[in-house]
């Protein structure tokens, strides 16, 4: 009743203003985050978000929650996240192929890779390993291209689908090496087992994965992605020692929604970086292959606006389609 005198709806609105102004002014975090996540339960990058997670939530003082939003590509994650409110509590880990070469991959993104996120920056890399079944009479990538060379087409390698980093570096290396190595498609796990079983000859994979099987003998290293060698695989060289040029290990980061203050970018790129610097992560990583490389988000957008065209080459050379 007393809201009809002007004195009093004033003073009423100084009220809820006051309220909605403290409630803005609470430090972050002061809810729990999210970490939107665009692979299945249980993949590689499930795994490694949920390490990280757990770290960051330790750091903030804040629980850190982990969806898994599974997509070819992981275009629902994203999608998600560019809808989430900028304010910090919507985050995702992404990586390379992903951001760099989802515009050519996929005719119609509901999201700009480049315009509709902020980044955070990116946390590690994850070389590749090229690996042949044992039985294939071949020791090094040099014995490979040459066999490829004299039997086009009659070689196979597996991957776990169209569009997957070991789709596009194999048919990167493919491209630069000028051979025919026919691609069959696979899904998740299955591509490994495959060339295990025999039933295709080659698999460019990520080191984490390969190691078991490596140190098994069940598969052959030939050579590794990134720039340089790796503790884990001491005499397996890099493709840059062999002499092939621009084969990047496949980067992993953060990104957000577009517009996130750049107090929470920042605060966030120092704990991410943080985490990925404490002993138990880095021997963690380290005893996998992984690389831990931190950088800032300004790096992290020129990253991913520097590959765009050199996965867009790849995409339209292959002639790759994803559905």
């Amino acid at each position: 009743m007393f809201l009809r005198y002007p004195l009093a709806r004033y003073l009423a609105a100084i009220l809820f203003g006051a309220a909605a102004c403290g409630a803005l002014a609470q430090p972050y975090p002061s809810r729990p985050i999210r970490f939107v996540n665009g692979s299945a339960p249980g993949s590689v990058m499930d795994v490694v978000t949920r390490q990280v997670a757990d770290k960051l939530a330790a750091a903030l003082q804040q629980l850190v929650i982990v969806e898994n939003h599974p997509s070819a590509g992981g275009i629902a994650a994203l999608d998600a996240v560019k809808k989430s409110a900028p304010d910090g509590y919507t985050l995702s880990m992404v990586h390379s192929v992903q951001m760099s070469g989802g515009p050519s991959l996929f005719a119609s993104l509901p999201y700009d890779p480049v315009q509709d996120f902020s980044f955070i920056g990116i946390l590690f890399r994850g070389p590749q390993v090229l690996v042949v079944r044992p039985s294939l009479p071949i020791r090094s990538l040099e014995e490979l291209i040459a066999a490829a060379r004299a039997n086009p087409g009659q070689l196979r390698y597996s991957s776990p689908g169209n569009g997957t980093p070991t789709h596009l570096y194999m048919e990167q290396l493919k491209f630069a090496a000028r051979v025919d190595i026919q691609h069959i498609p696979y899904k998740g796990p299955a591509a490994t087992m495959a060339v295990m079983s025999g039933e295709v000859d080659v698999l460019l994979e990520g080191v984490a994965p390969m190691l078991p099987q490596i140190r098994a003998g069940k598969l052959r290293p030939l050579a590794i992605t990134g720039t340089r060698r790796l503790a884990v695989l001491p005499d397996t060289p890099t493709l840059a020692e062999l002499g092939w040029k621009g084969f990047d290990a496949v980067w992993v980061g953060v990104v957000a929604p577009r517009g996130l203050p750049a107090p929470i970018v920042n605060r966030l790129n120092r704990e991410l970086a943080a985490v990925m610097e404490s002993a138990d992560i880095r021997a963690s990583f380290e005893q996998v292959g992984r690389v831990i490389s931190t950088g800032t988000p300004e790096a992290m957008a020129a990253t991913i606006r520097q590959e765009v065209p050199h996965w867009r080459e790849i995409v339209q050379q292959a002639r790759i389609v994803t559905n």
